[in-house]
This record gives C-alpha cells, sequence and structure tokens, in this order.
C-alpha cells in the first residue's frame, strides 16, 4: 500500500510499516489505484474544485471503456487514459485529476455533473478503447460538467504504429477545445527516446498492474519495465518506474534478505541510471527520493529530491503525499497537513492520502477532524490497515470510549487490531483486557513493532518502557519509527533529552529542512 522510510541503520525488508504517514505514499509507487467496484461518493464530503490561479479548467479523464473480459486491451486502456492525464497535467492554466481518483468512477453510470462535482472537475474526457490485429478504434468525448453540454468529440481509427501521433492529436484537440496553450516540450517524456512502441506499451502495462497494488501485479509490472528497458536501455522513464516497482515490492510484500538486497540495489542503479539519462526528469527525482527515503535512510537528501520534482512537477498528488511523509518525520505536522490538503485538491478520493490527513490531524490533537476525515477514507476503502485503529483513538480522545473499543475491534488486521484494542481499553478503564492486548504485540510483534509497543506505554506515562522500546525499534530497524514526532502519546515526549538524542541518529531533528 504504501512505501516505508527506513530508520537510518536499519535493515531493509525486515517489514513493512503500515504507519500512517507511509500509507500516504499509496502511490509513491503507482499513479492510480481503486476498486473496480466504487462505493458511493459523497459529493457534499469531497474537497472543493483543483482550480489554481488564472486556470481555464480541471480536467478529469475516465478510466477508457474496454472490452468485457479482455484483461490486456483494459491495462492497454489504463494505461493510455493515465498517459493522457499526464500530458493534459502539463498545458498552463489546466488543473488534472489523478487517475487514482478518476478510476474509482471506472462504469460509473452517474450524471456528468455528479461525477464532475465528486472529482472536483469541470471537465471530463470520456470515451472506449477497441484494439484489434494492429489497429486502434478512439471514441472521445470532452464534456463540460456545469451543464453537461459537449465540447468536442472525435472517433479516430488507427493503426497502432501511429498510436504516437495520435495521442498527440488528441492532446492537440482537447487544448483547442478548452482555448488553452499547448505545454512547452522539455526533457524526455514518458515515451522512449527510441520512440519504440513495444518498450512504451510495456510501460504502459506496468502503470496499469502497478496501480492494482497487489503482490502479483507488482511483480508482473516489474517484469513488463524490464521488458521495456531490454528494448531501448536509454528509456529514462521506464529506469524511474522500474526503480519505484522494486522499491515497492520490497516494502510491502515479504521478500528473503537475498531478494531484498537484489532489489534494493537495482532499485538503487535504476533511479541512477533515470536521473543520468533525464536530470530534468521529475520521475526520476521521485524515484531517487523514494531510494533515499526508503532505503538510504536518507530523509534529508529525500525531501531535496522531491522538492526538485515538484518545481517539475508542481502541484503533483504523489510528489506532495511524498512531501508530506517528509514533513511528518521532522516534526512539522501543520506544513504536512498543508502538502496533504494540496493532494487531495488533485486525488480527492485517495483513500490513503485522506487517513494520512486524518493521522496528521491526530497529531496535531485536532481529534474532531481526524475523525471526520478517517470516515472518509474508511468510506472508500473500508479494509484500509490502521484507520480503524486510527479512528479508534481519535474516538476516544473526545471521551467516546466504549465506541473507541468497538472501532477497534473493526480493525482488519491483527497486529493493529491489538495496538488500537491496547488504547481503546486503557481509556475505558479496563485495564486488564489492555493488558492482554499489550501482551500479545510483546509475544508475537516484539521484532517488528517495538514503536507500537512504545506508544502504548506512552498513553500509559509509562517513559522507561517507552524510551526502553524505542530503543528495541531502533536495533531492530522499524521504520515505524520516522513517525515518533507526531505519533500519538510518544511525541509528547519530544523535549526529553532521550527523544532528542533519538531523534538526532535518525536525522529527524526539527532543524531538518522545511
Amino acid at each position: 500500500m504504501s512505501v516505508g522510510l527506513w530508520a537510518r541503520g536499519g535493515a531493509p525488508g525486515a517489514r513493512w510499516s503500515a504507519w500512517p504517514a507511509l500509507l500516504a505514499l499509496a502511490w509513491a509507487m503507482a499513479a492510480c489505484s481503486g476498486p473496480a467496484a466504487p462505493p458511493a461518493v459523497s459529493v457534499a464530503s469531497r474537497p472543493a474544485p483543483a482550480t489554481p490561479p488564472a486556470s481555464i479548467g480541471v480536467l478529469a479523464v475516465l478510466p477508457l471503456e474496454t472490452a468485457a473480459g479482455d484483461a490486456d486491451a483494459r491495462l492497454f486502456g489504463d494505461g493510455m487514459a493515465m498517459q493522457l492525464t499526464n500530458a493534459l497535467a502539463r498545458v498552463p492554466g489546466l488543473g488534472a485529476i489523478s487517475p487514482e481518483s478518476t478510476f474509482r468512477l471506472r462504469g460509473s453510470s452517474e450524471l456528468n455533473s455528479v461525477m464532475g462535482g465528486t472529482l472536483g472537475a469541470s471537465h471530463l474526457l470520456r470515451g472506449s478503447l477497441r484494439r484489434q490485429d494492429g489497429a486502434l478504434e478512439l471514441q472521445l468525448e470532452l464534456v463540460q460538467t456545469s451543464d453537461g453540454g459537449t465540447l468536442w468529440s472525435q472517433h479516430y481509427q488507427r493503426v497502432e504504429r501511429e498510436l504516437f501521433g495520435l495521442q498527440d492529436e488528441v492532446v492537440a484537440a482537447v487544448v483547442s477545445a478548452l482555448h488553452a496553450q499547448p505545454a512547452a516540450k522539455r526533457g524526455q517524456d514518458e515515451r522512449p527516446p527510441g520512440r519504440s512502441l513495444a518498450a512504451y506499451e510495456e510501460v504502459l502495462r506496468g502503470d496499469a498492474l502497478i496501480a492494482q497494488g497487489d503482490i502479483f501485479s507488482t511483480r508482473q509490472a516489474v517484469e513488463a519495465y524490464q521488458r521495456a528497458l531490454a528494448i531501448d536501455p536509454a528509456y529514462a522513464h521506464a529506469h524511474a518506474r522500474l526503480a519505484q516497482a522494486l522499491i515497492q515490492q520490497v516494502v510491502r510484500f515479504p521478500l528473503d534478505e537475498a531478494g531484498v538486497r537484489a532489489a534494493t540495489e537495482q532499485a538503487r542503479r535504476e533511479a541512477a541510471a533515470a536521473l543520468k539519462l533525464a536530470p530534468d526528469g521529475a520521475e526520476a527525482h521521485q524515484a531517487n527520493a523514494a531510494w533515499l527515503g526508503a532505503v538510504a535512510g536518507d530523509p534529508v537528501a529525500a525531501m531535496e529530491e522531491i522538492r526538485r520534482a515538484l518545481t517539475l512537477r508542481p502541484g503533483d498528488a504523489s510528489l506532495l503525499a511524498m512531501l508530506a511523509v517528509r514533513q511528518i518525520g521532522f516534526g512539522q505536522l501543520q506544513d504536512a497537513a498543508e502538502s496533504l490538503r494540496q493532494a487531495l485538491r488533485s486525488n480527492p478520493l485517495s483513500a490513503p492520502t485522506l487517513y494520512s490527513l486524518g493521522s496528521v490531524y491526530l497529531g496535531l490533537a485536532d481529534y474532531p477532524q481526524a475523525e471526520h476525515v478517517l470516515r472518509q477514507a474508511l468510506e472508500l476503502e473500508p479494509g484500509l490497515p490502521l484507520a480503524q485503529a486510527f479512528l479508534a483513538m481519535a474516538v476516544f480522545q473526545q471521551n467516546r470510549t466504549p465506541e473507541a473499543v468497538e472501532i477497534a475491534r473493526r480493525e482488519p488486521q491483527a497486529l493493529w487490531r491489538s495496538y488500537a484494542l491496547a488504547m481503546a481499553y486503557w481509556a475505558n478503564a479496563e485495564r486488564a483486557r489492555s493488558d492482554a492486548e499489550l501482551q500479545v504485540l510483546i509475544r508475537e510483534h516484539a521484532g517488528d513493532a517495538a514503536t507500537q509497543i512504545a506508544g502504548v506505554y506512552a498513553q500509559r506515562d509509562d517513559r522507561d518502557a517507552m524510551f526502553h522500546w524505542l530503543d528495541v525499534a531502533r536495533q531492530t530497524g522499524d521504520p515505524g519509527l520516522a513517525e515518533i514526532r507526531y505519533m500519538p502519546f510518544v511525541s509528547r515526549y519530544a523535549d526529553d533529552p532521550r527523544f532528542i538524542a533519538l531523534a538526532r541518529k535518525l536525522d529527524l531533528e526539527p532543524a531538518g529542512p522545511k
């Protein structure tokens, strides 16, 4: 679900931390995700439209309809929709909604105005794609959501070798229909420098696969990017995407020690290759930031790389979510909240981003707002790890302790359920039950959840036990340590000399970059 970050000196691959700010990167590796059958989304509860100053509008490219049951066509169509979004996002004054949000409306029968309100979009680009025997048939329609009127529509028939020209035609037509100015060309884009369609199609496939978020799709995405590079080794975008896919594989899914070493070393090489081939490419800097933060344990350098990427791709939701993770690590919670709010303007249906914002509000002790945003995240993804646990904390901090216990019991993952129940029971004055859950954590998760055990002791004001388990977390390379500056209960000890010393060892002192 996310890109983790490793404490300096820790052992990469020890475990995936589902800690809230890390989950905000539910794409730091993938540009989109979303269930095939999305739950109903409340328009009124969504952020305002992503309208930048002097904006000509906000465009949402909906997933292209493809033949039912044709998985390969759907992957190709999804990749096409992502690439059109990327190209149109570069148009001056035109905001673009992230595919992570737009893909949640796949197959929706809602009115265009309703979908526009849900996404915060003034315009929708929707259509269908047919691909057969080397031929492409693309039907597109540009709709204005305020009145449902069609501004432009076109039916294209092309042979596959004309794919790049077709994409350029579509972008030019949309730009013209919106009375916008074309984006300036700069550096290497998502296309291979050798203009190999075979390499490009592998990247489309990889992007669509990694968005699915499971271990098998991620593995297939890695293979797709590798095939693209076998065709065109100078393909910077493919190097960057492969680096990020490898990091996602390491931090999210179980690998043996040898597999972790091999994947992280290859990710380092791929990120370096991307930067060498495309030093002005946002994707290359994003890949390097992911490697620096998730593997090298250098949060300062990771933040610098994220900021470089943002100068090249301003307002990008995935980069803003990555920036928020770094800001959280440095204890810059107000800045992190603002970064996440900005990310939600172009990615309003991102459950992980909503969840991360909720957890930051929890760290800021804004419990009603934390509850509100966490419930939004759960409305989108009821099984989101740790969301119920943090919702329980927000609720018991508002003195609704019996309700908090019931919420904690709904946490789907056993580790986080015990963590939440240990705290909720304690808040509800059920000391024996709280102790029993704490002992489960110590007995079964001392090696991979020491930070959470420290958090339970922090709630109890047992300072010595808390610092003992924080030291265990440091020795075991627990990635959750990166969040100690905002972690519930732990963060209130930030003035303790032992806390300051630990933050210094982790390069998480408040004097870090802002």
